[in-house]
Parts: C-alpha cells; structure tokens; sequence
C-alpha cells in the first residue's frame, strides 16, 4: 500500500528531518573501536559522561535509518549497541538492568519492545548469524517478563507495556503463552480511568487514594507511555473494547497540552522527570495520537489528535540542539548540557512512525487543533480526582492545583497554587516543577550545572526558625470555585506537610481571571509572595519603580507585572533556573505593605 503520508506532507517530512538529525547524533557519540566489550558500541551521553543502560533503544532508529538510506553503517551501529548491552547490562535470567549501577530490571520491558520491533520491520536487513542471535535473545527475554509479576504491580506503564511485549514476543516468537499473558495483563488494567478519563495509577498501590481523595496521575506517563502501548496492543491483538478505552483516554487528556505542544504536568506524580514537551524517559506521545486519530470516526476529534502529533512534534524539533533533544526550553539559555536519553527514547517513536503509517493520519492534518479554537469566555474545569482545575480563557490557559497525591517528598507542588500560566503568544508565564529538586532517579536526570537553581512555583513563604514553611507543602488546602474566581485558603507548611509548632501560619489566595489578564491576591500573617515568571535571559525586563511595575518584552507580546506591596528582584535581572521541566524565570518578590495582603496583576 502507497503511504498516504506522502511526499512533500508536512508530519512526513517532519519525522524524517527529526529522525535523521538525531540519528546521526546518535551515532556520532556512538563509542568504536575502543578494545573494551563494556564500552565498545554504548553511546557517551555527554552531560552524564557516562553510558546510559537504555541507549539499546538506539537499535530501532538506526534500523530504520538503515530501510530509508541502504547504508550499511546504520545496520553496524544498531549491532554494535546490542552487543555493548549484552556485554553490559544483560543478565542470565534474560532481564536487562536499568544501568549499571541499577538493578532495576523492569526496563526489560521496553528492550524487549525496541528489539520485537526490530526484528518485525527490518530483519531482512540482518545476517543470518544476526537474526539467530537477536531472536534468541529476546526470547530469553520474554521468558523473564512472562513470570516477573513484579511488574504487575508497580506503576501501571510497566503491566500495559509489558502486555505490548508479550503479545509482540508471541507474533514474533509463535508463542501463544505469550499473548495469553498479555491479554491478562491488559485486563487488569481496564478500570483504571477516572470519571474524567484520566489513566490513574502512576504510584503505588495504583488503587489508593489519598486522604484528600486523589488519585496517582501522571500526564506525561500516560500520554508518552502507557496510552500509547495500550492502544498498540489493543491494535496487534484486535480488542476492540480496549482500543476505545485507550483512545479516550488519549483524547481526553488533551485538555493538559498546551498551544505549543507542551504538557501541563505539574501536578504529576511523577513529574520530577517532567520535560514540558512530556517525560524525560518515556517515549513520546506522537504515535499514539496518530494511532487514535486514524480510529476516531469523529473528523474533529480526528483532526485534534493529529494535530496534537503535530504540534509536538515540532516542539521536540524546536528544543533539538546540536543534534540532541534538550530536557526543557531554556536548557541552552541556562547553559546546562544535554542529557542523550531524552534523543534515543524519543527516537523510537519516530521510527514507529515511519514503519506504522496509515490511512488516517493524513486525512486531518489540515485542520484546526481545538485550543486553536479561541474561548468566548472564561471557563473553569474541575478534575476533582487530581484537586486541579483548568482554566480556558480567549487568550491563555491556566492551571490550579491542591492534588495531594505524594510519590515523593518535595514532588509537585500542591496548596492550590496556580501551577502553570501559559500564554498563546508569550508561552509559559508561570510554570511549577517540583518543590524541592532530587536526585528520585540518580541514573535518570541530571545535576545543575553554573545556575541559580531554584524552585518556579508561585507560593507564598516564610522561614521560622531556620525552617522554610510554604503554601506549596499544604496537602489540605480549601478550594472555592465561583464564577471567574478561584478561592484558596490553607495554612503554610514544611516539607514533610507538618504545621509550624509555635503558630498556624495561616494563608488564603484568590485568583481572578479575566480575558488578558489575571489578578492574584493574597493574605498571610507573615512572609512573603514569591512569583518567579517565566523568561529567559535574552529577553529585556524593564522596572518602573514608581509605578511599581516589570515589564518582560518576548519575542511576540509583552508580560506586565504590577503589584500592590513591595516588589523586590533578590537576583536582579539574574535569572534562576530548574532542571523540571527546564525553564529560566525572573524571581520577584512581593512583600506586603499594609494589613498582611497583596495584589498582583499579571496582564499578557
């Protein structure tokens, strides 16, 4: 069959560009001809100056690299990376280690996936000796994940992927076991959407609910992860019922991309690998809209899923430096190296692209995405299983979070705070990350490098003696929707959500949203507001001191600042920095002048 995805379309060339660019990247920090089986064929990331466990993902790009051009360097490179694994990180009961100083082996999962795909796709590209070998080790493979229940009850990507692997490893392998086993696997896995269609269970136990009543949701996991593997599997092992739920789920989390094609994450739970176009490890969420919106009968809900593919795709192209995916916008501004992992996992969604093509993909691309689509009005959204509630306006959209859902101390932020601000011509205007950076996976991020790093949440703050209590850490906050208004009222917190022992420390927050422009006022006993705005260092920042007034000129619009208190820039024009999900910010600080409260107003 002719691919519709023909010649000179704009996702066809897109892809191939991403895919190229990479790839040669890829294989220039290939390591060759070293004489040393445990570095020979691994590729040197060269921010972590080291091999990462997963660079074998690298095998199924290259495979496909090697299809397009019929060069033969891209068929050693992809044998070269097998063997480095195999010398490295394989292990006699068939499980890959995470790396080698992890003993993780749940990454098994996604090996085995990268080299079924392999195998099914271009085979024909490898010699017998190759084929032989290659097979036989991702038989060993599936063996280990047939019987490693761990997997079963971990965070749920790791069951909906492995019943992707099983039942690839059965069509491959002609084993049926195999797809019994994944078919098991997805079964229990179906009643896992919320009452907005949310996927929950990115967290352990995935059936808990926090005292608030939130559930574990992790957008960057389900829509780069587990949504698009379940979809997949449902596609290979025809279940029908399957395949709907995994398409309204994608669907559905679409109301978190933002107009670029970025993702709100930011009150994931895990979103300490969060990398605003998605998630530092996973693999990307292109495909599985694209595999949804060739099933969708519905042309506008079609054409959303394909745009959104599109739109994030070119965001990954926008972030590419120097050949490598950078792990957020402003990673060049700050001056912070690229870590390799975000290209190779990436890039195997490219690759899946390019060998999975069909009909439905072209049939809407010229249509317009639903965020496209301008808001008469203000209107708020409550997603009451996560405590977050949307916000769509004209010209921005907006998030509020109390979720209280904690995968790890100093995770996302909660105490409703206005966790992300994002502009349709100024881009993100507030962003959170993570409260508190760690290292939740030493092997998977990365360590500040010559920055002022620091948290980006909006928060109100004070420090009592010497410990830091802030409306980010309050897991009980109180929150009112009325009309345009979003009413907050908690009390400041230390990290582990413990209360000051000598005073309650008190606060309330309201957030008025108009068409351009948002008005945050504030009342506490003590501290102070703190609302570092997202901008990176090349852009002008003007200060009226008399009119109490920032204003930051971006390359299409300008963000106004005014407040009602004191406003104070500890770092000057300085800006900080943090690594989750990657931007610069200009911190202001706002003290109050009268009756403990404040007023800003954000005007975009």
């Amino acid at each position: 069959m002719e691919s519709v995805l023909v010649k000179g379309s704009v996702m066809k060339e897109l892809c191939n560009n991403l895919l190229e660019e990479w790839s040669e990247s890829l294989l220039r920090l290939q390591i060759r001809n070293a004489g040393e089986k445990r570095l020979d064929g691994g590729i040197l990331c060269p921010a972590c100056g080291r091999i990462h466990g997963r660079c074998a993902d690298a095998m199924y790009p290259f495979l496909v690299m090697a299809e397009k051009t019929r060069e033969r360097k891209w068929v050693e490179a992809a044998k070269a990376v097998f063997l480095w694994t195999e010398h490295t990180v394989s292990k006699e009961d068939g499980s890959i280690q995470n790396d080698i100083d992890s003993d993780w082996k749940g990454i098994t999962v996604f090996y085995a996936i990268q080299l079924a795909d392999c195998l099914k796709y271009h085979e024909s590209l490898l010699d017998d000796d190759t084929k032989r070998l290659w097979r036989e080790r991702l038989k060993k493979a599936a063996e280990f994940l047939y019987s490693f229940d761990e997997l079963s009850d971990n965070n749920i990507n790791y069951p909906v992927s492995n019943a992707l692997a099983m039942f690839l490893c059965g069509d491959i392998l002609a084993e049926e076991r195999y797809k019994e086993k994944g078919r098991a696997l997805s079964a229990a896995v179906k009643c896992a959407a919320t009452e907005n269609d949310l996927l929950e269970g990115e967290g352990v136990p995935r059936g808990r609910k926090s005292k608030m009543g939130c559930s574990a949701v992790d957008i960057g996991y389900n829509v780069e992860e587990t949504l698009p593997a379940l979809l997949r599997y449902a596609l290979i092992s025809r279940e029908k019922d399957t395949a709907f739920l995994a398409k309204k789920g994608l669907e559905a989390h679409l109301d978190f991309m933002l107009n670029d094609g970025g993702w709100d994450n930011s009150f994931g739970t895990r979103n300490y690998k969060w990398s605003y176009w998605g998630s530092r490890t996973s693999d990307g969420c292109a495909l599985g809209y694209l595999m949804a919106a060739a099933l969708e009968e519905n042309t506008e809900k079609a054409a959303d899923c394909t745009e959104a593919a599109r739109k994030n795709l070119e965001l990954l192209k926008r972030y590419t430096k120097d050949g490598l995916l950078m792990g957020g916008p402003h990673y060049g501004n700050a001056g912070q190296p690229i870590c390799v992992h975000h290209t190779f996992t990436h890039a195997k969604v490219l690759a899946g692209i390019a060998d999975q093509e069909t009909e439905g993909w072209i049939k809407t691309e010229d249509r317009t995405f639903r965020q496209e689509r301008e808001e008469q009005e203000v209107v708020i959204r409550s997603y009451l299983e996560v405590r977050t509630w949307k916000v769509t306006a004209p010209l921005f959209n907006a998030s509020v979070t109390a979720c209280d859902w904690e995968y790890m101390p100093g995770g996302h932020v909660s105490g409703g705070t206005l966790s992300m601000l994002s502009h349709r011509r100024s881009g993100p205007v507030l962003c959170a990350g993570m409260a508190d950076y760690s290292l939740k996976e030493p092997d998977n991020m990365q360590l500040p490098v010559g920055c002022i790093h620091e948290c980006l949440a909006f928060r109100i703050e004070t420090t009592v003696n010497g410990e830091r209590y802030s409306s980010i850490y309050e897991d009980s906050a109180k929150v009112q929707v009325s009309g345009r208004t979003i009413r907050v009222w908690g009390c400041m917190k230390d990290m582990a959500h413990c209360l000051c022992p000598d005073r309650k420390l008190p606060y309330w927050i309201e957030y008025e949203f108009d068409k351009q422009r948002i008005r945050i006022r504030a009342g506490f006993e003590e501290g102070i507001m703190i609302c570092p705005v997202i901008s990176s260092s090349g852009e002008t920042v003007i200060r009226e001191e008399d009119l109490n007034r920032i204003e930051i000129i971006k390359p299409e619009s300008s963000v106004r600042i005014t407040a009602d208190g004191r406003m104070d820039l500890p770092y000057g024009t300085e800006r900080i920095f943090n690594l989750i999900p990657g931007f610069q910010a200009l911190k202001i600080c706002i003290i109050p002048q009268r009756e403990n409260e404040v007023a800003i107003d954000l005007n975009l």
